[in-house]
């Protein structure tokens, strides 16, 4: 008894697993592809006066950093004693008598973490730090006092501190981080720009938030980006995967390469599936045949 012919498929096993491996290739491609290298590096800074600005020093170490800063209580402790390893940091350089900037700029960075689930001492630490050397540690206190009343810190305001510390010790700080300042002797007060820096539990600078307003949903991003998936669930994972951080903006925006990509994923899973039911569907008609 004659069997019928097998059917030809329009597709056979060797041409799908070529076809397989040209979109496997093309997604390799894609993900190791980044579009920034070949982006222009200006970050597009607002114009700014002679000497005065921020340079951002994006991987920056401050753990290596041998300065002491001192606490609102007046004890003198090593730079690196505030650094937790197991959370980030927002590091905010001002002066406590600032009559302006320096205000807007803590107004700022704590109302937007007070509309945050995440907790100062538990998810991160706050660090204002006075580049004044003539400020003392009761002026910080008193500083930190006002802004407890204002804003409710928990706890006594256990992880945001209020830091003072020596001319030099300020420097070698504001020179890690790419802050420019000086004194304005005709308006008797400091000239100086405003970001909050980004530390990751290790003390290395992870992202500058410039201005004096933040978008409480990218103050949290960047506090998550800088945990390193230390803090936040699963939804921030996402949210970071499919948002990237826009310098031009100061703020996370869609990130559509990143959406391309998860695209590429789904269709290489899907494709691997029909692969291997087809090719089990070919091998089970060939032993029927054969039987």
């Amino acid at each position: 008894m004659k069997h019928k012919p097998l059917q030809q498929n329009k597709l056979s096993p060797r041409n799908s697993f070529f076809v397989f491996l040209v979109l496997c290739y093309g997604f390799c491609s894609a993900w190791a592809y980044d579009p920034t290298e070949y982006e222009s590096q200006n970050n597009d800074l607002p114009k700014q006066i002679e000497n005065v600005g921020i340079t951002e020093h994006l991987g920056a170490d401050l753990s290596k950093l041998n300065i002491n800063l001192i606490d609102e209580d007046g004890v003198e402790r090593p730079l690196q004693s505030f650094l937790t390893q197991q959370r980030p940091t927002l590091l905010s350089l001002v002066y406590f008598s600032c009559p302006s900037l320096c205000n807007l700029h803590l107004n700022g960075v704590l109302d937007a973490l007070g509309k945050l689930s995440l907790v100062p001492g538990k998810d991160y630490d706050l660090l204002a730090i006075s580049f004044d050397p003539r400020e003392n540690y009761e002026l910080a206190a008193a500083k930190k006092y006002n802004y407890q009343e204002k804003y409710h810190f928990p706890e006594n305001g256990k992880g945001i501190q209020f830091l003072t510390a020596s001319e030099s010790a300020v420097k070698t700080l504001a020179d890690a981080v790419g802050f420019k300042y000086k004194w304005d002797d005709k308006a008797k007060e400091w000239a100086h720009a405003s970001a909050a820096v980004l530390l990751t539990p290790q003390g290395v600078v992870s992202r500058y938030l410039h201005g004096v307003y933040f978008e409480p949903k990218t103050l949290r991003l960047s506090i998550i980006e800088a945990s390193k998936g230390k803090v936040g669930d699963i939804i921030d994972s996402v949210v970071l995967f499919c948002f990237r951080y826009d310098p031009k903006a100061n703020k996370y925006a869609l990130y559509a390469f990143n959406l391309v990509r998860a695209g590429a994923v789904a269709i290489c899973i899907v494709m691997a599936t029909w692969l291997f039911l087809f090719w089990r569907r070919t091998r089970q008609q060939k032993e029927e045949l054969t039987s």
